[in-house]
């Protein structure tokens, strides 16, 4: 009897030598954390924007849907797939389902902290300060992206990030194999290389940003911008400025802007200035290049100047801007912009090339939505009937109004 007793109590003790430690259960586990994240928008247009073209209407979608992954609290991942078309554009959807405006915007893994130093590897959007070199162009229904490598950090006050993006390969691998005599080398491919700097004093915000580009917009640049903004009281400003160089090439772009802020509402003036070439046969390239920028926000949303310097024939341009905002609610904001545009270099012994109104509104409708409403009027020159196709058939007055809605979750 003592003896059972005896073997029934070392049962236990045998069992764990036999089989090792406890397993733990899975709530004791550290499981991955996963947030989604979204976006549906809408957007109706109304296009006079060519002369002697019959008026034209659109519409244009674009749905995103994310999931960030955090596995720990330095190593996570994020993928965001997006579908992005005008409507119409398949002719049969009964027996069209190959989903061809499907596809990956954004997708990407993290190490690290951005307290610290956080590294990003893959597809990913890039907005340097006021996107004005480099951005995200948010308005276009696809938007843009880049694949490659990107650091970021904080250290003394100072926000920073570096990278290197492949924005043209030119000799990727067969999908069976490397194939050496269709792979040339990286020497043909195209890089955008680049570092981003911010820091905030009291009242204002200095950035500072480099890049070079090199086999890609630019057959081999290198560009320096340093953009100071903020406010003092009511008075408000901004200045930027911008050196582009490199083989035979020597540009520059300039922006200042003044104005106040007064109850719910700002009145500003505001001077850009891209450096533009006499003679664009000479060799020497002295027209300011935007490279990636979101030109959308800048120089007029009738975009009628989006590919610069090239539509312009290399000549630069100078925009003259009165721009004014009113915050009518809590929910209601709407804003108007002037632009008058003229070469910085002449053709045909002229300058001017028109004039453009913009003038948006903003409605918040709930938490996630959003309704905006806008249009455009551009006043053309006659010089813009010899430089922009959509004016070589006269110089009428030109038109534009759109209507979006914007679901965004969370």
């Amino acid at each position: 009897m003592q003896a059972r007793k005896v073997m029934w109590s070392a049962t236990p003790l045998l069992l764990g030598m036999l089989l090792g430690p406890p397993i733990p259960t899975l709530a004791a586990q550290e499981l991955p954390t996963v947030k989604f994240s979204g976006e549906l928008r809408l957007r109706g247009e109304w296009d006079g924007r060519t002369v002697g073209a019959s008026d034209d209407a659109a519409t244009l979608s674009r749905i995103r849907l994310g999931a960030r992954v955090a596995l720990n609290g330095w190593l996570g991942a994020f993928a965001q797939l997006q579908d992005a078309r005008a409507w119409g554009t398949e002719t049969n959807t009964l027996t069209d389902a190959s989903a061809d405006r499907l596809d990956l915007h954004q997708g990407y893994a993290e190490i690290g902290t951005v307290d610290r130093v956080l590294g990003r590897l893959g597809r990913q959007e890039i907005a340097l300060g006021d996107e004005r070199l480099v951005g995200a162009v948010g308005w276009a229904n696809t938007g843009q992206a880049f694949d490659g490598a990107r650091m970021l950090g904080r250290a003394g006050g100072v926000d920073w990030n570096v990278f290197w993006m492949n924005v043209a390969e030119r000799d990727s691998l067969l999908a069976t194999g490397p194939n050496p005599q269709l792979n040339q080398g990286v020497g043909d491919d195209g890089w955008l290389i680049g570092g981003f700097a911010s820091r905030k004093f009291s009242g204002a915000t200095a950035e500072f940003t480099v890049l070079v580009v090199r086999k890609a917009v630019t057959e081999e640049s290198y560009t320096t911008n340093f953009r100071l903004h903020g406010a003092a009281g009511a008075f408000l400003y901004e200045g930027a400025g911008a050196y582009q160089f490199g083989p035979s090439r020597s540009a520059y772009f300039a922006s200042g802007k003044v104005g106040l802020g007064v109850g719910q509402g700002s009145l500003a003036a505001q001077v850009d200035y891209l450096s533009g070439d006499d003679d664009p046969t000479a060799g020497d390239v002295k027209a300011f290049n935007t490279l990636y920028a979101t030109n959308h926000k800048f120089y007029g949303y009738m975009d009628y100047f989006l590919n610069l310097p090239g539509q312009l024939d290399q000549a630069g341009l100078m925009d003259a801007m009165l721009r004014g905002s009113l915050t009518l609610s809590s929910k209601t904001r709407v804003r108007a912009d002037l632009h008058h545009f003229r070469l910085a270099r002449e053709r045909a012994n002229a300058r001017g090339l028109g004039t453009e109104i913009d003038l948006v509104g903003n409605w918040t409708m709930a938490q996630y939505a959003g309704l905006e409403i806008g249009g455009g009027l551009y006043l053309p020159a006659d010089l813009v009937t010899t430089l922009l196709p959509a004016f070589a058939d006269g110089s009428d007055a030109t038109y534009w109004g759109y209507a979006q809605l914007t679901l965004r979750w969370p």
